[in-house]
């Protein structure tokens, strides 16, 4: 069988048997062409191996594909482009994979026009067309997904959180890809929120402050509401923003760390209020299916002969506290 058989094969959707053909001819022969033939059947092998759940095999086919990438003929970056495109198909598929360990290995500078691009998703029946980020803006929020995650102990197993000094290095693994998204749409809310992610590892709490309040005077998002009270150390304007995260979150589900939060903070102060959001969390927890940790199965122990109160009382609790304590 010849190379040309073989992309033929590929063609033609079999990109099993075009996988099987290729590897016993590179294996004696790493020519342009079969170098290249190599490189796109495994790419389809790897995006079929994903689909199909056998991430250990996905696994070891990245990184055969990373150490065969410099040696194919790439002048117009298309294999570049389609490791990027796999590493973040990789990163959500495989919880075991880590972005920022690819990040340290991306040279941000081969990056082209073409992956800082967004583009747009074609119309359906009944689903409406919506921009998708480039695919270097995708590496850079999965690689701050890992970031956050390691941060707050949760990543992976999740486990303890990493140290100061191990967190500054992963920073440093994705300063460079930040800095160039930066340069390239500085105005962006979520470049500007992982710079403050930064801010906030490095411990540089006000500028990481700063960049929150300037984002939370044009976006309303939940998230920012709640990374912003993990900055303050003030119990009534950190009960406040987190006030203003439960309200900005239409999602019940997405809530429960936020009454958590205030739960906590409320408990030796008003167990009235603390019991209404602690039993907001558990009604939740339980309809998803989960069980109560000992966290909160001890802090309901805590609250159990205080009288809840009721939906209304708790919504002007939240606007009474967003006016005496504006961002």
């Amino acid at each position: 069988m010849t190379v040309k058989e073989v992309f033929e094969l590929r063609k033609q959707g079999k990109i099993e048997e075009a996988y099987e053909a290729i590897r016993p001819m590179y294996a004696v022969h790493q020519g342009k062409y079969t170098t290249l033939c190599m490189f796109w059947t495994a790419s389809d092998i790897l995006k079929k191996r994903i689909t199909e759940k056998r991430l250990d095999e996905a696994g070891k086919i990245f990184k055969a594909l990373l150490r065969l990438l410099p040696t194919i003929d790439d002048k117009d970056g298309k294999a570049h482009s389609g490791m990027l495109h796999a590493a973040v198909a990789l990163d959500k598929a495989d919880r075991h994979f880590s972005m920022l360990d690819f990040l340290e290995q991306l040279k941000v500078e081969e990056l082209g026009n073409e992956d800082w691009k967004t583009t747009t998703s074609p119309a359906t029946a009944g689903q409406p067309s919506h921009p998708i980020p480039s695919v270097a803006q995708q590496l850079l929020t999965c690689a701050f997904h890992e970031l956050q995650g390691q941060q707050n102990g949760d990543f992976m197993a999740r486990t303890s959180p990493l140290s100061s000094d191990e967190l500054l290095g992963n920073c440093l693994k994705v300063m460079p890809l930040l800095q160039e998204a930066m340069r390239r749409n500085p105005h962006d809310k979520h470049n500007q929120r992982y710079m403050a992610v930064v801010y906030s590892i490095m411990g540089e709490r006000e500028k990481a402050v700063n960049i929150y309040r300037q984002l939370l005077k044009r976006c309303h998002d939940s998230y920012l509401y709640a990374e912003l009270a993990e900055l303050t150390d003030e119990p009534g304007p950190k009960a406040a923003l987190y006030c203003q995260a439960i309200v900005n979150q239409r999602q019940e589900k997405f809530r429960t760390g936020y009454r958590l939060a205030l739960a906590r903070l409320l408990i030796d102060r008003d167990k009235a209020r603390a019991a209404y959001e602690l039993h907001k969390c558990a009604d939740t927890r339980k309809v998803l299916g989960y069980h109560l940790t000992r966290d909160m199965e001890q802090m309901l122990a805590q609250v159990a002969d205080a009288k809840t109160v009721t939906d209304a009382e708790q919504r002007d609790f939240y606007n009474r506290m967003a006016a005496k304590y504006p961002v």
